[in-house]
């Protein structure tokens, strides 16, 4: 039998677990001064994704979502202010490339586009039929439908960790918002919660066990957790009412930002907040 090189077994492993802890390192995303941003959970090493310069346009990317392969979606605007198109890169900022087609109007726009956990999927917000609904594209932008199908205003899109369903927010006729949860195929449509006050950026526990969302109070809003089934609803803290809601991979804890516009974690037993840097639109990594 020949004998073995120690020291290449050496290397090949160290390369290996570098590289095993270097894919594995969790993430979150999120936008600051116009690009999107990631960094460590712990706030450290901060590292700008976009960097998009266009003469004579001072464009805008935001509202990151990330598939379970670390595929980041967001949007924007290259040619005109507000006309959103999605666009999806790797978690480091590379292989950057346009998912849906120029808008011909703000109206046509693929707002608040989130990717789902596959990546097979995005489900955006746009005005495309007058009222703000709920719309459904393939991977490469194509197929787009409507699957809310609703006259009322609806927003906060965000895919199931199984990508079976979606969760998103709707006017009601009380003046408040209502909770829906409904398949993909824009069926079997419920309401999980019904409140006579204004709700925003509903969101999913990791394992589907728990959303979380922003139940409006004035300037600010109750950041709210409660069962998937949407029982239980209990006040977690009190954030921004513009926060955005994501919560960790181990669904212990829960990203957001805070009343003066930082984005903080917590655990959801109410424990160990931590700010960690001025930004909007936090996303955590599975």
């Amino acid at each position: 039998m020949k004998k073995i090189n120690s020291s290449i077994i050496c290397i090949s492993l160290f390369s290996f677990l570098f590289n095993y802890t270097v894919t594995a390192q969790e993430k979150i995303v999120f936008a600051k001064n116009r690009e999107i941003h990631s960094m460590n959970v712990d706030g450290t090493n901060i590292k700008q994704l976009t960097n998009y310069k266009v003469p004579g346009h001072t464009p805008i990317s935001c509202r990151p979502s990330i598939a379970k392969d670390g595929t980041v979606a967001y949007i924007y605007d290259p040619v005109r202010h507000g006309w959103m198109s999605t666009y999806s890169m790797k978690l480091n900022g590379s292989q950057k490339q346009r998912i849906s087609s120029e808008p011909n109007s703000k109206a046509s726009s693929t707002w608040n586009s989130v990717i789902s956990p596959d990546k097979k999927h995005y489900v955006f917000v746009s005005t495309r039929s007058k009222n703000s609904e709920i719309y459904r594209m393939n991977a490469d932008g194509s197929s787009i439908i409507n699957i809310s199908k609703s006259t009322a205003g609806n927003g906060s899109p965000k895919w199931s960790p199984d990508g079976k369903h979606i969760i998103y927010v709707e006017d009601n006729a009380k003046g408040g918002s209502n909770i829906i949860l409904i398949d993909k195929e824009g069926k079997n449509r419920k309401t999980l919660i019904s409140s006579t006050t204004e709700l925003r950026n509903v969101a999913f526990s990791k394992d589907g066990n728990k959303i979380a969302y922003a139940l409006v109070k004035g300037k600010y809003a109750d950041l709210m957790i409660a069962n998937s089934n949407g029982k239980n609803s209990r006040k977690l803290k009190t954030i921004s009412k513009w926060s955005r809601i994501s919560f960790s991979s181990d669904n212990t804890s829960i990203a957001f930002v805070a009343k003066n516009n930082r984005i903080a974690t917590m655990q959801l037993d109410g424990g160990n907040y931590k700010e960690l840097t001025s930004g909007i639109d936090p996303v955590w990594s599975y």
